[in-house]
């Protein structure tokens, strides 16, 4: 009896062992299996990162050919002319599909240089209430100018410090949109609507009205949003009737802001934007000025 209970103890004992052993082997297996696909994941994603680039440097370069180009006979009063007016066009390269826009970077507002009143027409074009308006465009400035005088309503370093900021007003001109984003009273939706119709790359207070948004048109004239749209819609039909005149510069250039979306299953999965100056018949005949990767999906997506 005492060797049979010894023998069934030894069992139990193995019995343990094995269950263990074969725990121990399964967590290891489901380790490996998590670290394969983690890599194949990342080697997906690393992937589709460069064929991205690719891709996109494609769609530039095929975009600023459309702009640089004479327009064919055949395209004349057709939604095929391209011109730097914002407006999304659909391009299949190799099998996959790009939504390309172009921007006249010229048409924009620049930040650096754009007076209190601009900048206060443009609030008010996103219906800011006229005291809150004022006052973040008076932030605007004091963020950019050099001295530490604060504006009415505006903003230096204790005001930054006060609100538990970890930085001051830059007392500097903006380096990139994207500073707006640290004014004081800036907050992202606010953010997102203004980011279209403002730059830093012109270098001047002067804006072509003709290949601007709606947004800059309601500003420089003084409208509301829904009559800056009718307009935009009767010029871009006069702009179609007279394609057939317009070279590259007059479709807008040579400064020019190029954005590019890959749309996967109907939705955009990696986007690139860029600034280029055009130079027809240059060698090269553009030149980067800035290119960007990572951006989010626009708005309007899903």
């Amino acid at each position: 009896m005492a060797d049979r209970a010894r023998s069934g103890r030894i069992r139990g004992i193995a019995l343990v062992l094995v269950l263990w052993v074969i725990a121990l082997l399964t967590v290891m297996a489901l380790g490996l299996t998590a670290t394969q696909r983690t890599e194949t994941s990342l080697t997906r994603n690393h992937v589709d990162t460069v064929r991205f680039r690719a891709l996109a440097e494609a769609a530039v370069h095929y975009a600023l050919l459309h702009l640089s180009a004479p327009v064919p006979v055949e395209w004349r009063q057709s939604s095929e002319i391209w011109a730097a007016d914002g407006w999304p066009r659909t391009w299949i390269f190799a099998g996959e599909t790009l939504e390309v826009r172009v921007f006249h970077e010229a048409s924009r507002i620049d930040l650096n240089h754009a007076s209190g009143e601009r900048l206060e027409a443009l609030l008010h074009a996103l219906d800011i209430p006229p005291d809150e308006a004022t006052a973040l465009a008076n932030r605007i400035l004091d963020w950019r100018d050099p001295d530490d005088l604060r504006r009415l309503d505006g903003a230096e370093d204790s005001d930054y410090e006060a609100a538990g900021r970890p930085y001051g007003s830059k007392d500097g001109p903006f380096s990139s949109v994207a500073e707006l984003q640290q004014i004081l009273g800036m907050t992202p939706p606010l953010y997102r609507a203004i980011e279209p119709a403002v730059t830093v790359d012109i270098g001047s207070d002067q804006v072509d009205e003709e290949l601007a948004s709606a947004l800059v048109l309601a500003a420089l004239q003084g409208l509301s949003l829904e009559e800056a749209e009718e307009r935009l819609r009767l010029r871009d039909e006069q702009l179609l009737g007279e394609a057939e005149t317009l070279g590259a510069v007059a479709r807008g250039g040579p400064l020019l802001r190029i954005r590019v979306d890959w749309i996967r299953d109907g939705r955009g999965t990696q986007a690139m934007e860029t600034l280029v100056m055009a130079q027809p018949g240059a060698s090269p005949p553009f030149r980067t000025r800035w290119q960007r990767y990572g951006l989010a999906a626009r708005p309007d997506q899903p």
